[in-house]
């Protein structure tokens, strides 16, 4: 049988016209064609067309050589194809013997075919996994095909586009003028319930800051917090990583509701960590629950449980985020058992006026991949995301979907298929909604929107190919890091060298740059740089003016000050809270940096009070507190007027010459470089494998010498019209450089940057920057992209 809609096609061609007649539609074909009559009445034609091509060819109607394609396609040989059938299916030669039968029944099947049957599944949690116990990512067929993949933090993750690691200007440019989407379901949460009150007392001993600034908006859910997670009872020392929280939406408290029933409800409450510290963060919360019911009993109802593999999250980023998502979420029609926020909410356009910075937006949605404009209505067998504990609702098979899509294309051409018919779906268990949650992130540079989508581990494919699709620029780890050195964010782990995961991470990259070196020739070897940077060479800057800190010199003369130099515990203020605390430790409050401001408007001021300088802290009473307590703080880093500033570059304090030589505009200020001869000793590799600070011992070499103060944790992004670094710097040498350059201008030409020096490992030249503290213009640093 031929279709209708061809032989009506037909018909439309062979159509002519006579004389000044009209040209007249034919009657309507019948829905079926006997295709031996059709044959029979056409043979004539047809063959004086065969004809016509025969004698055109010379009846040769063999295919050129060079138009055949150098493949095998052709062959097609029966024992061919019977062999390959029988390794799809896993069939046996029958012929064989039974031994050799049960050794074929036990041999695994073609990788291509194991690999393509596992990463099609859907599983409903959980992540899939290679043979050496390494997760895959629900995106991980996408961007294996697009991206250089790395293993990290137990993942198969995408590095970045292929090629050499450039490509930061198309990112800058997709990021101003379109949306990025990065798949970061490599997050993880861990979830607390009990009591309101018990998870407040649990919360506290493992997190600081906490409670928030905005606590009441934090603890109805409407907003979501970051803070720094701890070891229990720990607070004061090293950290385990920055972390977001969020409570569960209750509902609004009536007038009769007193205050200790509020503090005793029961809440959820969910703490999203990084992959690289889940397992030291899942196991300080799980330690912190237990050492609180051996206190109090009544803290044994407090549960913490891993929600690892349950969740995925797309980040979205971008001026057009916004739109974006307008166009791939479509909330279901009937909102009448939603939040309020949802019930003002008629449609996505409305989320930027309703949904402030680190807003949380819970919303049920239509599947993207769905073809129907129209919303179904809402299931009373819903389940929210809060209960994932009672199962969620996997997505419509990719199958169904692509069935109905068929059907649909036949319906427009008026046809219709009798062979098959639709089934709404393969699995009872799926559904064409889905819940998700929208957090509104703090913006980028210039005002550029951040979301992040929060949906079920089995939803992922069904969003990620949708919002490629329609525009969005997929990232990963590398354009990531770019995305944040660009917005001044600091990126963990990079950037927090108090975590041990970031020891981890430069544990990696340094055995990834040492087997990288060993295959290179002794002709091209160039000298080691140390990864992680020797973060201990910082307190050798506490003797950079000898006379008057000749208390250091005896301190570092001793070979237990200098075995506990090498071991430096880093501390980082991240919050002003920290830094206060630190400084009142080393009563060093007189010091001029600044971290309980509000606004730049006071920090204006103080910057002209005549009297502010009148406490120096270069007193050798001090020194003591000084250089026992070594406390960091980020800066942003500019360049002035030219350089470029790479990740691991030192930064170091400069001399009042050296500034004005800069300042000045003058040509010897290249003169300011380390000796070629120095530079590969600059940091000497010990036989424990750490590294440490060497000061030159040369007169010529001592002269050229700057002190370092701190070092870069993310360079400079190429293409950025204002690119800047981000460090972290000693901050009582920060306050001494501070000093000396306001003790040494007027009241009139102070500037709340300090001049520090930066230098790359590899070069020799110094290079001026003005250093800006975070801390001074913002209460907390913990933002984590």
């Amino acid at each position: 049988m031929l279709s209708s809609s061809w032989f009506a096609g037909y018909c439309l061609l062979m159509m002519t016209t006579d004389g000044n007649k009209q040209l007249k539609c034919p009657a309507i074909p019948p829905g079926e064609l006997l295709v031996q009559k059709f044959t029979e009445s056409r043979a004539p034609e047809l063959d004086s067309l065969y004809s016509t091509i025969a004698s055109r060819l010379n009846n040769d109607f063999r295919s050129k050589r060079n138009k055949r394609r150098r493949t095998t396609g052709f062959d097609n040989r029966a024992s061919k194809t019977r062999f390959r059938n029988k390794q799809k299916v896993g069939f046996l030669n029958q012929t064989k013997s039974d031994e050799s039968l049960e050794k074929d029944v036990n041999k695994a099947l073609p990788r291509h075919i194991r690999r393509k049957k596992e990463l099609n599944k859907n599983l409903e949690s959980g992540f899939c996994m290679s043979g050496d116990g390494t997760k895959r990512l629900r995106t991980h067929v996408w961007h294996a095909k697009r991206f250089t993949m790395i293993k990290r933090w137990g993942f198969h993750l995408p590095l970045g586009l292929h090629g050499r690691g450039k490509g930061s200007r198309a990112l800058l440019k997709w990021l101003k003028n379109g949306t990025v989407v990065h798949d970061a379901s490599y997050y993880s949460a861990v979830q607390l319930q009990g009591s309101q009150d018990f998870l407040l007392s649990v919360l506290s001993t493992v997190m600081s800051p906490f409670p928030s600034s905005d606590t009441e908006n934090v603890l109805s859910g409407g907003i979501y917090a970051s803070t720094m997670l701890h070891h229990v009872g720990e607070i004061n020392s090293r950290t385990i990583a920055p972390v977001i929280y969020m409570w569960r939406p209750i509902q609004q408290s009536t007038d009769a509701e007193s205050d200790c029933d509020r503090a005793k409800r029961f809440r959820k409450i969910w703490i999203w960590i990084h992959a690289a510290a889940l397992t030291e963060g899942y196991n300080a919360l799980e330690r912190a629950c237990e050492s609180q019911g051996k206190v109090n009993e009544d803290f044994a109802s407090v549960r913490c449980i891993s929600l690892e593999g349950q969740f995925g999250t797309l980040e979205v980023m971008g001026s057009k985020a916004s739109q974006l998502l307008q166009k791939i979420l479509r909330p279901i029609s009937n909102m009448s058992e939603q939040s309020s926020v949802l019930k003002k909410c008629s449609s996505m356009g409305a989320i930027d006026e309703h949904i402030p910075c680190s807003g949380i937006f819970p919303l049920i949605v239509v599947d993207p991949r769905s073809l129907t404009k129209e919303s179904p209505e809402f299931d009373s067998n819903y389940t929210d995301l809060w209960d994932a504990e009672k199962g969620l609702y996997l997505p419509v098979e990719e199958s169904v979907l692509c069935m109905e899509k068929h059907h649909q294309r036949l319906l427009s051409f008026c046809l219709t298929d009798n062979s098959a018919e639709v089934n709404a779906s393969t699995n009872i268990h799926s559904s064409r909604i889905c819940p998700v949650i929208l957090l509104r992130r703090n913006n980028l540079m210039d005002s550029v929107t951040r979301w992040s989508i929060i949906l079920p581990l089995s939803w992922v494919k069904a969003f990620w190919v949708p919002l490629v699709s329609i525009g969005a620029q997929a990232i990963g780890l590398r354009e990531r890091s770019w995305v944040a050195c660009e917005a001044q964010i600091p990126i963990f782990p990079s950037e927090y060298p108090e975590c041990n995961s970031y020891s981890t991470l430069m544990e990696a990259e340094a055995a990834a740059m040492d087997k990288e070196a060993a295959l290179r020739p002794p002709s091209v070897k160039t000298f080691i740089i140390p990864i992680p940077p020797p973060w201990s060479c910082v307190r050798h800057a506490y003797k950079m003016n000898p006379a008057e800190l000749e208390h250091t010199e005896i301190c570092y003369n001793e070979p237990d000050a200098v075995e506990a130099l090498s071991d430096i515990n880093i501390v980082v203020a991240r919050s002003s809270r920290r830094l206060s605390g630190f400084l009142n430790t080393i009563n060093g409050d007189h010091l001029p940096i600044f971290s309980h401001f509000s606004d730049e408007n006071t920090l204006s001021k103080i910057m002209k009070d005549e009297k502010i300088l009148d406490h120096s802290p270069n007193r050798d009473s001090e020194l003591g507190n000084f250089c026992s307590n070594v406390c960091f703080v980020r800066v942003i880093l500019h360049a002035y007027k030219e350089g470029s500033i790479e990740a691991g570059a030192v930064v170091c304090a400069p001399r009042l010459t050296d500034i004005k030589l800069w300042l000045s505009g003058s040509s010897n200020k290249g003169d300011l470089q380390v000796p070629q001869s120095a530079l590969s000793t600059y940091f000497v590799k010990q036989d424990s494998g750490k590294w440490e600070f060497q000061a030159p011992k040369d007169p010529a070499a001592m002269e050229s010498n700057r002190w370092p103060i701190g070092f870069v944790t993310s360079g400079f992004v190429q293409g950025s019209k204002k690119p800047s670094a981000g460090g972290l710097c000693d901050a009582v040498l920060l306050a001494r450089l501070r000093h000396e350059q306001w003790s040494s201008v007027s009241l009139k030409q102070r500037k709340k940057e300090i001049y520090v020096l930066t230098r790359n490992l590899r070069s020799t030249a110094y290079r001026l920057a003005r250093a800006t503290i975070v801390l001074e213009h913002q209460q907390e640093d913990l933002h984590c992209i």
